[in-house]
């Protein structure tokens, strides 16, 4: 639907964490989903970030200060050179390597969203197999008989006009469907239109 706009690129925000949760378990930021880093007390408007996070935590709860605390740990060249193998958007960063994702230089198409999302389901990129299991479970949105949906939302907060992601894939035991789909948010409210069915 709409491909001039499916090949406009944008901000990822949290939609970056796919990429971003197997950077820091192959750079070692985190050992697994299961490793904390300590919340440092400042508190925030969203009750779930205000308390120590490990991956099975701060990826639902799109905890930005955890990831923050990730990055730098990895740094700026090595973020670039991820970008490059993964072939992700236009593969900048910016000036800070805490937030290039929400509000630097990194964009990235609807259509460029889901060639990632297909080499990550196939795993053709360099990481371990491990991680992509911490990051294919870390994704789980929904699951039954029929069905696994895999998905992540991110929402551009410091842009405006702002703009809402949800992308992933759903299995089915046929086949498997891959979406990214992008919307204006000119209200909080919405949000609830980038993943409603």
């Amino acid at each position: 639907f709409n491909k001039t706009r499916s090949s406009e690129r944008f901000l990822p925000a949290s939609t970056f964490k796919i990429p971003n949760t197997l950077i820091a378990l192959q750079e070692k930021a985190v050992k697994d989903e299961t490793d904390t880093i300590q919340w440092d007390g400042h508190v925030y408007d969203y009750p779930a970030w205000n308390k120590d996070q490990n991956l099975k935590s701060a990826f639902p709860a799109i905890c930005v200060w955890f990831y923050q605390e990730l990055t730098k740990k990895i740094g700026n060249g090595k973020y670039l050179t991820y970008l490059k193998t993964l072939n992700y958007g236009n593969m900048k960063t910016g000036t800070t390597v805490e937030s290039f994702w929400l509000d630097g230089d990194l964009r990235i198409s609807a259509v460029e969203q889901i060639e990632f999302l297909k080499n990550i389901y196939q795993e053709k990129f360099p990481f371990d197999r491990d991680y992509y299991k911490i990051l294919k479970n870390l994704m789980i949105v929904d699951k039954n008989d029929k069905f696994t949906l895999r998905a992540k939302t991110g929402t551009t907060a410091r842009v405006s006009p702002s703009i809402g992601w949800y992308v992933g894939y759903i299995e089915t035991e046929k086949d498997v469907y891959f979406f990214a789909c992008n919307i204006d948010m000119t209200k909080p409210e919405h949000s609830n239109f980038r993943n409603d069915v």
